[in-house]
């Protein structure tokens, strides 16, 4: 079997990867970046409302509020850079009772406390939505949408003009540490040849995997993983919008939020509910719960103007507090960097993230 040596190895092509792969390559020559799919961000990275999020909803100090406000300012200067298609249109969080209004209160309370300041109630520019139904409205300028599968092509190019390598269709089997060197066995799937990967760094940004690979490595379920499937339809009514539209948050989720794309097209989503697999359809008994949903806030929505669009599933990590799982673990002199439970606002957060994880693992000496 082949044997080869890297510097860093990359595990998973999603916006981590790339982000942080595209920062790391400014320090190591020999780099690489494989993906399990035939085109990168098939994923998680690629199944989402492409929506920058202000950082309103996350505790104070956690990685999610940390990196979401410094992730929103640096995505919004890359795409400007780039020429990368943004709109920061903005986007009302509506509440249609006393509770709800109750919970918005405290979400701006909250967002103050984490550094969002520019939120407001009742922008009088929701008006002219006379098809919604809500009692209050909590209004967030910094909040947008943008063309997130150009943007991670950005990186991609970024990462291979720093001297990375993409290795496509390419998945890890196993990881095991010796004391030199991390040894990871690679299956390509083109040729249905399986090499030795040996290198002191791994960034394990495997999405729905990661969770299994540094389990593996540490021979003990340390981590558990739980399965949320967001689905998502397209609306074809007459009503326009030009702001997001988010009701107050669930437990799992954001709410079933009404967006908008880059072509001013009106979709719905996601739902959230846990599953046991990967699996990217869409049931049709989920459709009803999913409209009941939407009419709460917008009572006269057309139920067969909504059509099936897309689904998406979200590697949550069971732990205490809700947030993103960072971690490095060292093994003789090798570390390896785990992305656990990297959920939303993962896309808006990706730049912040590769910077946290690059000034982190320059200060190990291998």
């Amino acid at each position: 079997m082949d044997t080869h040596k890297a510097d860093c190895l990359f595990i998973g092509g999603g916006v981590a990867g790339l982000a942080i792969g595209r920062k790391l390559a400014e320090h190591f020559q020999d780099i690489f970046l494989i993906e399990k799919n035939s085109l990168l961000s098939q994923e998680t990275s690629s199944r989402n409302s492409e929506v920058i999020h202000a950082g309103i909803y996350y505790k104070k100090d956690s990685l999610k509020s940390k990196l979401c406000i410094e992730g929103k300012n640096l995505l919004y200067e890359y795409l400007e850079e780039r020429k990368i298609p943004y709109n920061r249109c903005g986007k009302f969080i509506i509440s249609t009772n006393n509770s709800e209004t109750e919970r918005l209160e405290g979400i701006q309370k909250n967002a103050e406390e984490c550094g969002v300041e520019d939120l407001s109630f009742n922008n009088n520019s929701i008006d002219k939505y006379q098809f919604l139904r809500y009692q209050s409205s909590l209004f967030s300028p910094s909040s947008g949408i943008f063309d997130s599968h150009e943007f991670m092509q950005s990186l991609k190019n970024d990462f291979e003009k720093n001297g990375g390598n993409v290795l496509l269709k390419n998945t890890c089997l196993k990881i095991e540490a010796d004391k030199k060197y991390f040894v990871a066995l690679i299956k390509d799937t083109q040729n249905n040849q399986e090499y030795l990967l040996k290198t002191k760094r791994i960034i394990n940004a495997g999405g729905l995997e990661a969770v299994d690979l540094i389990n593996n490595l540490l021979e003990e379920e340390k981590f558990k993983l739980k399965l949320i499937k967001g689905d998502y339809y397209t609306y074809s009514g007459k009503e326009k919008l030009s702001h997001l539209i988010y009701p107050v948050p669930t437990e799992n989720s954001l709410g079933i939020h009404a967006t908008i794309d880059l072509g001013s097209g009106i979709r719905f989503g996601p739902s959230a509910y846990e599953v046991d697999e990967v699996d990217y359809s869409i049931p049709e008994d989920q459709k009803k719960q999913f409209y009941e949903s939407i009419q709460r806030y917008w009572p006269t929505i057309d139920q067969n103007l909504l059509s099936t669009g897309y689904s998406g599933i979200r590697a949550k990590v069971e732990q205490k507090e809700d947030d993103f799982e960072i971690n490095f673990k060292e093994f003789d002199e090798n570390v390896i960097v785990n992305i656990l439970g990297y959920i939303s606002p993962g896309l808006t957060s990706s730049l912040a993230l590769s910077n946290y994880v690059e000034e982190k693992l320059l200060q190990y000496s291998t």
